[in-house]
């Protein structure tokens, strides 16, 4: 049986790095929402300078877009969101959001870009490896690529599970080393006590995967099947408690942090457009 140590050093000779941030990262408390941002602009600082690349896959738009509707407006849409209202809600906020994050990387001298995407952006190969060299080169060019899904054009329901499968996406599409899934616990609880390790998610580990808890819509049970899409192509993925300091760092220096998924059995390699249609558009809802 492997264990969590065995996987340290490949963890820490992973280059390319793809980070999720959840709605309730950054949305809430501005006291709260900065001190997250301080320690990850930090984090990834750090992670730059060891000469790794990281791509950023953040939600919270929706949430910006409610909290600056509210602050207009004195209160929000009672009841049930409608798709039109998040896709406006998405439209008010991805600005804001930007802006947060580019008032953040500034001071520690990282240049950020959006990347807006949807389903339809990988229907044909030719969009896909549009997209795919796009990411290239920004990482050439050491830009920090920020990443959501296109919540204001969509003509599907928002619901990639606050964006927990568009970062599997991502990680696939960049052919990444690794998955880190920041969430509001200390990773995969199972009777109060965290697991390590999964080397693969079975259906009584899914059946124990909670749902949202907070502003977002994935939850436990979209974060454990992103990683459980990514194991066929030899990509880990580290469930993190980002509101812990220097989580990240922390993350690549001890095994006892978060849940790791990973199984050394699957060779790291990328799937195409067509593959990425049938595989992580097929993930089950809870």
């Amino acid at each position: 049986m492997k264990t969590r140590k065995e996987f340290l050093n490949s963890i820490q000779n992973s280059k390319l790095i793809v980070i999720k941030i959840g709605s309730a990262r950054v949305s809430g408390e501005e006291s709260k929402i900065n001190d997250f941002l301080y320690d990850l602009v930090g984090d990834i600082r750090n992670l730059r300078d060891q000469g790794k690349e990281v791509i950023l896959v953040s939600s919270g738009a929706i949430a910006q877009g409610k909290k600056l509707l509210e602050e207009k407006r004195g209160n929000v849409p009672n009841g049930k969101t409608t798709l039109a209202e998040k896709q406006a809600f998405a439209a008010m906020g991805q600005n804001k959001l930007l802006n947060l994050y580019e008032s953040f990387f500034s001071r520690v001298n990282i240049p950020i870009a959006q990347i807006l995407f949807g389903r339809k952006d990988l229907n044909e190969e030719k969009s896909f490896t549009n997209l795919k060299q796009t990411f290239r080169q920004l990482l050439d060019w050491g830009i920090l690529p920020i990443v959501n899904e296109n919540d204001s054009v969509s003509t599907e329901e928002i619901n990639l599970g606050d964006n927990d499968i568009l970062s599997a996406i991502v990680a696939s599409i960049v052919g990444a080393d690794l998955l880190l899934i920041l969430t509001g616990v200390d990773g995969f609880l199972k009777e109060n006590s965290k697991i390590d390790l999964f080397t693969e998610i079975t259906k009584e580990t899914e059946n124990l995967a909670t749902g949202p808890s907070g502003p977002g819509t994935g939850g436990m049970f979209t974060k454990i099947n992103a990683a459980k899409l990514l194991l066929p192509y030899g990509i880990k993925t580290g469930i993190v408690n980002g509101e812990k300091k220097q989580a990240i760092s922390q993350f690549f220096k001890t095994e006892s942090i978060g849940t790791l998924v990973a199984n050394p059995n699957f060779p790291h390699r990328i799937p195409n457009a067509s593959e990425i249609q049938t595989h992580f558009f097929s993930f089950p809802s809870e």
